[in-house]
């Protein structure tokens, strides 16, 4: 036993140098029979030996050395596992492992040298070849156990260090079994063979398509699971990978020759814009009459393209095509026929119910907003966009065509506008009427959505018949007290409420206020802080909003009908600024809606009428008793006709071109229209939102942390509340945001705040981010719509080819 005692007292000679406690586990008692010689050669060590007590070794060093100040080895003839109350002793020191038992190799060294980072399931390392594998791995990769995945995204995240290390301990072999193993991957150390082996692995297991087979891992349910994993927990680094090796393959020309339009696999970019490419020119090509049909058909592969990596990362953009089959499926559900035979009541409710018709109008929208701000080119984009808004057109002729002949006889389309102050109007406090100039009935439906995320919002949206011609004039007056009336005078058309000229909006809020409302713009209570909102009383208040009449009169093609979705935000910003001032009750409306066209074709384009002295577009007017042409390219609204929707209009009588039409006249925006008979126009939203007061609480405080600068896509956000309150109750709601120049380059993250620290992250999209320095990052409370920070930090992400990690 000699030399194996001097080569044990000289090992743990070395070892006190470095630490004051050791523990020697010998479960097969192989090293008794040295003790003594140990104990007799290490002067200035207390050798201490369990004989079936843990207890007592415990009690012996608390007595004996209290402030842990001496060299103390625990000889302990059991397993490490075995030894479960001995945790708290063994977590002062490390465990001494016999280097004479262990074999000479560069792997047992690395491993008596990370003896303390081998997780307790490899403690017998020395052993076993398989264990002595996971256990050099595990320490490795730094896990606490055989988690593969993990392992291959650390070595292709810094391939050249891990490899020198792998390689040093002889264990490239090992590392080329485990591959093989988990995966039926062949490529060892080589990280981009690695990488593409399974890229393509994802690609043979999800494609229809067996070009890429022989470059596939074996595995290639294996590898897809992989790939799917990779994207989540470090999407730069597979992102870097995917686009260099597919810099050697055309993917989206494979997709193309596929034809086939349904493709699972997301390992490559190129399989994206393959995808688009088939879409785009089907909807391009494919018969005009089908292509309702064809979005049909192309709907599911669209969904799920736009919920996959390349999307999420903002690195592919599928707005367009997605909108445009969003808007042609909706379109092929209208029966054109059937819309023949409905009654003016039924034609209303087929537009506002909860399927209605007004969800084509929403996708159109949404369309021409994504055509507007996208800025990759689609191919066949231009014939795209004509086809789908031939359809569309066609889908507001098919539903407004039988509606001129049914109001000619009965003007109304349910309850009529004029009735709304009686039926709305409340001079409680607490109560709010939001009136925005042009507010269709789908922006509204928005409006409720969005209201609908916070859970204690009662809403009830309906709609009223707009007091015709819904001209701005006249659709506000509608809202006042006192009966509408409306007149010629010298040529102009005269509009009273309760026999007062209303000839402006001045006239109109004096009229408010005397009923006792205190009538403001959208704009003035944004610029109110919300300590003055809350100091005043809820006085009963009318708030309003020209900002989407403003765009559709001053804008032309696309840009207004892309901007008006914005004031959705800005009514649900008002609601909730104006419930932390305690109103309760809000009823949010309009003076008339819109139609949005194409611009219209010389054959839409009606003469206008005869000796009327009023013509505008969509509407003209004339004394009652002017002789004028009958024709069948317009309808005449009588007097009586006009008495039936609450308007006092004996002398006049109004012309209204049919369907979406227009008489030939001056005026602003060629594709925006309002003032005629259409559903668009016609069916004014009344949406009625009431909730719960406010009850006073301690005030809140926040420490918002983010790191700066951010050198992952993955952010962590921590906001610190403190408050005089022991919980929150409700607990108030934070949204996180981060923009670039005004834009989002994230999804936000909502997180319920608790006393103390509260964590979220936020995954910025690299496309989005790509080439930038800086991001903004806002916290916002999702009640008051205060912000609650505001922060700009700098960008240090690499996304260039210079960061691979290896020769391509």
């Amino acid at each position: 036993m000699g030399d194996l005692a001097d080569s044990i007292i000289t090992e743990l000679q070395q070892k006190f140098d470095r630490h004051p406690v050791w523990v020697w586990y010998d479960a097969q008692e192989k090293y008794k029979g040295v003790l003594d010689e140990v104990e007799a050669a290490l002067d200035d060590v207390t050798l201490a030996r369990y004989d079936g007590s843990y207890f007592e070794l415990k009690r012996r060093l608390y007595e004996e050395d209290p402030n842990y100040e001496k060299n103390w080895l625990f000889y302990i003839p059991e397993s490490r596992n075995e030894a479960e109350w001995f945790r708290d002793i063994h977590a002062l020191g490390r465990q001494y492992r016999v280097g004479q038992d262990i074999d000479d190799t560069p792997v047992t060294q690395f491993l008596v040298e990370h003896d303390e980072e081998i997780p307790d399931a490899y403690e017998d390392w020395g052993q076993n070849r398989e264990v002595q594998r996971l256990a050099f791995f595990c320490v490795l990769f730094d896990t606490a156990g055989p988690e593969t995945d993990d392992w291959v995204r650390a070595y292709l995240s810094n391939p050249e260090e891990y490899r020198e290390t792998i390689e040093d301990n002889a264990m490239a072999d090992a590392w080329d079994a485990q591959l093989r193993e988990e995966y039926g991957v062949t490529a060892g150390l080589d990280p981009k063979e690695l990488a593409t082996q399974l890229f393509f692995g994802e690609v043979a297991n999800r494609a229809p398509t067996s070009r890429y087979d022989e470059l596939a891992a074996d595995d290639t349910r294996a590898a897809a699971a992989f790939c799917d994993e990779w994207q989540q927990y470090a999407p730069a680094e597979f992102r870097r990978y995917a686009e260099r090796i597919e810099e050697d393959y055309d993917l989206a020309e494979t997709v193309v020759e596929s034809e086939r339009a349904h493709w699972d696999a997301t390992a490559f970019k190129g399989i994206d814009m393959g995808l688009i490419r088939l879409v785009m020119e089907r909807l391009a090509e494919e018969t005009y009459a089908d292509l309702p049909d064809i979005a049909a058909d192309l709907e599911q592969t669209v969904k799920s393209r736009q919920h996959s990596f390349w999307s999420n990362e903002d690195l592919v953009d599928w707005s367009v095509p997605a909108r445009a089959i969003e808007t042609l499926q909706q379109i092929g559900t209208v029966d054109a026929d059937e819309a023949k035979t409905l009654t003016s009541e039924e034609l209303a409710q087929a537009y506002t119910g909860d399927d209605g018709w007004w969800q084509i109008d929403a996708s159109y929208r949404r369309y021409i907003d994504a055509t507007r701000k996208t800025t990759f080119v689609y191919p066949k984009e231009p014939v795209v966009k004509r086809r789908v808004t031939r359809h569309y057109m066609s889908f507001l002729q098919d539903v407004n065509r039988p509606l001129a002949d049914i109001l000619s006889d009965d003007p109304t389309l349910g309850t009529p506008q004029t009735s709304f102050y009686g039926e709305f109007a409340d001079l409680d406090n607490g109560t709010a009427i939001i009136i925005c100039d042009g507010l269709r009935y789908e922006l509204a439906e928005a409006i409720k959505e969005n209201l609908g995320r916070q859970t204690d919002f009662e809403q009830n949206l309906s709609a009223v018949s707009a007091a015709l011609p819904s001209i701005t004039e006249v659709g506000m007056a509608a809202h006042l007290p006192g009966e509408l009336g409306l007149s010629l005078d010298d040529d102009d058309l005269v509009v009273t409420s309760g026999g007062e000229a209303m000839n402006g909006k001045s006239d109109r809020v004096e009229r408010l206020s005397n009923a006792g409302f205190e009538v403001v713009d959208m704009d003035e209570v944004s610029d109110i802080s919300l300590e003055q909102l809350t100091e005043s009383e809820p006085v009963p208040r009318v708030v309003y909003s020209g900002t989407i009449d403003k765009l559709g009169e001053n804008l032309d093609d696309d840009e207004a009908f892309s901007q008006v979705a914005s004031h959705v935000d800005d009514v649900e910003r008002t609601v909730q600024r104006l419930k932390q001032a305690g109103y309760t009750r809000f009823v949010i409306t309009s003076d008339h809606g819109f139609l949005y066209t194409d611009r219209l074709s010389d054959d839409l384009k009606v003469e206008s009428p005869d000796l009327a002295p009023i013509v505008k577009r969509r509407f003209a007017a004339a004394d009652s008793d002017t002789p004028l042409v009958d024709t069948d390219e317009f309808i005449e609204i009588d007097p009586d006709a006009l008495s039936d929707l609450g308007i006092d209009a004996p002398d006049l009588k109004l012309l209204f071109p049919r369907s979406v039409a227009c008489f030939k006249a001056q005026g602003g925006n060629m594709r925006y229209f309002h003032g005629g008979i259409s559903l668009q126009e016609l069916l004014v939203p009344c949406l009625t939102v009431t909730t719960e007061g406010i009850e006073e609480s301690a005030s809140i405080t926040y420490d918002v942390s983010i790191p700066d600068p951010i050198t992952n896509s993955i952010v962590p956000v921590e906001i610190e509340a403190k408050s005089g309150q022991v919980a929150f109750d409700p607990a108030p709601t934070l949204e996180v945001r981060a923009n670039i120049d005004g834009e989002p380059v994230a999804d936000p993250a909502s997180m319920e705040i608790s006393p103390g620290t509260n964590t979220t992250r936020v995954r910025l999209k690299q496309g989005a981010i790509s080439g930038e320095d800086t991001v903004q990052f806002e916290v916002i409370d999702t009640d008051t719509r205060e912000t609650i920070s505001k922060q700009t930090v700098k960008l240090d992400l690499l996304f260039g080819d210079d960061d691979m990690g290896f020769d391509v």
